[in-house]
């Protein structure tokens, strides 16, 4: 299990998303789908700082 408490990313004073929650539990698969340069991977990124 992964388990994410307040995070927070912004790129300059751009702010993507704040104080974010997340749980990803064994046993799910996840994805995230989005438009090409929308910065997917910066996303999951966030998390494994």
């Amino acid at each position: 299990m992964i388990n994410s408490i307040g995070v927070t990313v912004r790129f300059g004073k751009r702010v993507l998303f704040e104080d974010v929650n997340i749980k990803f539990t064994n046993g799910n698969c996840y994805g995230l789908i989005g438009a090409n340069g929308a910065r997917k991977i910066n996303f999951f990124k966030s998390f494994i700082r």
